[in-house]
Formats: structure tokens, sequence, C-alpha cells
């Protein structure tokens, strides 16, 4: 299904605001390996990272996990100079400007004056995002079960309050009411995520059509760069990040824990099978994607892609709740028996060192 995309005489400024886990984090990869194709070609990706993160923090005004970006001091404004700078269309993406306030959302667009503002939403359907959220959540320092956070979220639905916690960032009727508000409800392009076993680059053709990125010859990477972890591999982690001291810096965790511990050690294979909807919360999940689903169709927002993709299937996947603590044990010493033997600078023997250092203990 494919609903008539709004078309514009003045330079398009595209804002690609999430939702997270939709395939945002491959989408951006591929826009930042083809920065210079595209430019060939007319169309600005400015910055020099992969997403516009520092930028989305400027603009918010915000930091993350309690960290303040020195580097977001004026991004947003350097950002929109560049894009003034270009005769054009332009893209800027990342996630966390979806869940924006209204007051942000009108910054956004007010900045950019000169230029007709887009919004696309990439988007999942709840039955593959749920569990992503809550995975994604602990590799950023949540330690809530997956029955906490699932029970916390439904809950919030049941009572209204559907524009915070998760639902921030995966409430798609509040987004895109946020969003219509500040460019038109034209402007606001939604992207679905193809079911699974769909082609894999579906969702990139999708993405390009909705953006107005040029058909060129891109380089597509073949591995993702933000894989998912495993059942066990994510319980595995939530408890070890439960027994970290609470005040450790974002970028020492960012660097030790979630891209060191988790991307590169336990994202290697999955012990348990991936994480799903549990049986209890497959009919409330179900049941919310439908509101979703019919309140979108209702909307009339622009769709690439199709509607039906929203809709959550049959539950699949397994839960922490049944993973055994010997299992994680096993997993856990997999993960600690190859540190045993690597070597680290600090290990290295020193002049003064002698042979009787490397006898065994008696």
């Amino acid at each position: 299904m494919r609903s008539p995309l709004p078309r514009s005489d003045r330079p398009v400024v595209t804002l690609h605001v999430g939702t997270p886990k939709s395939g945002t984090t491959s989408l951006q990869d591929i826009c930042a390996r083809n920065r210079d194709l595209l430019r060939e070609h007319g169309y600005l990706y400015p910055g020099q990272a992969s997403a516009h993160f520092i930028e989305a923090m400027s603009l918010r005004d915000s930091g993350f996990r309690g960290h303040t970006f020195e580097a977001a001091e004026g991004a947003w404004e350097r950002v929109v100079a560049e894009i003034e700078a270009h005769d054009g269309p332009a893209l800027i993406s990342h996630e966390t400007l979806g869940g924006s306030a209204p007051k942000i959302v009108k910054r956004a667009v007010r900045s950019l004056r000169g230029r007709t503002v887009r919004v696309v939403v990439t988007c999942r359907d709840l039955g593959r995002q749920l569990p992503a959220v809550w995975q994604e959540g602990v590799k950023n320092g949540d330690t809530e079960t997956y029955e906490e956070f699932l029970a916390t979220t439904f809950a919030a639905w049941e009572r209204g309050e559907t524009a915070t916690g998760a639902w921030r960032g995966q409430n798609l009727l509040a987004m895109g009411e946020r969003w219509a508000a500040g460019v038109g409800a034209e402007q606001v392009r939604f992207v679905t995520v193809p079911p699974a076993g769909a082609d894999k680059d579906l969702l990139w053709q999708r993405f390009r059509e909705a953006t107005g990125l040029p058909d060129a010859a891109y380089a597509i990477p073949r591995k993702p760069r933000n894989q998912s972890l495993g059942t066990v591999e994510t319980e595995l982690l939530r408890r070890v990040v439960a027994r970290l001291p609470e005040d450790v810096p974002w970028p020492v965790f960012a660097r030790q824990v979630k891209r060191r511990l988790a991307q590169r050690r336990l994202g290697d294979r999955r012990a348990g099978g991936t994480l799903g909807v549990p049986e209890a919360y497959q009919r409330v999940t179900t049941e919310v994607a439908d509101q979703i689903v019919d309140g979108l169709r209702s909307a009339g927002y622009p769709v690439v892609g199709d509607l039906e993709d929203l809709r959550t299937g049959p539950g699949e996947g397994t839960s922490p709740a049944d993973v055994s603590d010997a299992v994680l044990l096993e997993r856990a010493l997999d993960l600690l028996a190859p540190l045993v033997l690597a070597d680290r600078p600090e290990d290295k023997a020193r002049p003064q060192d002698t042979d009787a250092a490397e006898e065994p203990d008696s």
C-alpha cells in the first residue's frame, strides 16, 4: 500500500525521527557510507558522523543517561547552516527526535524556515519492537526485568499514558500528531519495516523512496552494526549491569558495557534463541497494534510500505523467565574462559621478573 507522497518546489529537508529499533542504525550507516555519492547527486547528508545524535541532543537541549555532551553546544545550528549553504535536498536522521515534545518540534521547524520540512517515521510491528526496546534499554543501563518492562508498558497504555516511557518513542499515533502539528499531516510519512523473511533490501528501498534519495549505486553493508542479542545474552547482560555501581559515567558505560561486552562479546551467538513476546502478553500486544494501525489509517498519513506490516502475528521467540540460572552460568563461563588467556599490555613481563614468577604456588 502506497499513499501519494506530497511534492514541493522549495528545497526539502527530511527529518528521519525514528522509531528506535526500526532499522534506523542500518539506514543511517548506509547514508553515511554513501555521503559522497549522495553529494554527487545533489543530496546532502550533513555532518561527519553516521547519525545526527549530537545534533539531536543540541536541538533538544538535553543529555543522555545523565551525561551532557560538550560537542552538542551549537551542533544543531551548525547542521542547519550546512543545510542552508546547500542548494538541494538534505536529510537529518536520529531516532531520539521522534519522542520530541511539541516545543522541540516547533524549534526544529522554525530553524529550517525557507525549506519544506518533511518527517519520515520508520516503524515496525510491536511483536518485534517491544522485545527490542527492552533489550536496548538493558544495553543502555536499565535493570528492570522483561516481565516488569512489559507490565509497566501495558499498564501505562491502559491508563492513557501513551506518550511517556517506552510509548514516547513507540506510540506512532502520538508521534504522528506531534510532528503533524509542526509540518502538516501531509508531510509526515510512515515507512513500515517489512515482515520477517522479506527481501533484506526492501526496507532500504522503502526508505529511499520516502526520503527522496536518488536512485544510485549505493554501497550496502551486509552486517548490521547494532545486532540484536539473544534471550540468554540479554538477561546475562541485565544481571551484570545490576551489579555495577550506579554512578558509572555514560561514556565509560557505553565503551565498556554497551560496545565491548554487549556488542562485541555477547553478540556473537544466541545460546537460548531470540527474545519474543510471552504468551501472556500476546493478546494485548495484538490489540494495541490494531489500535495503532487503525488510527494511522484514519489519519491518512502518506505510507510507504503497508500498514498491515504493523499488525502483530503469532508470537515467536523465548523469554528470560524461561532461562535457568544453570544456562546463564554456562553462557557466563563461555564468555569468561577466553578472557583468562587474553593478552593485555599490563600483563607483559617486566625486566626484573624472573622465571620463579612463572612457577605455580606450592
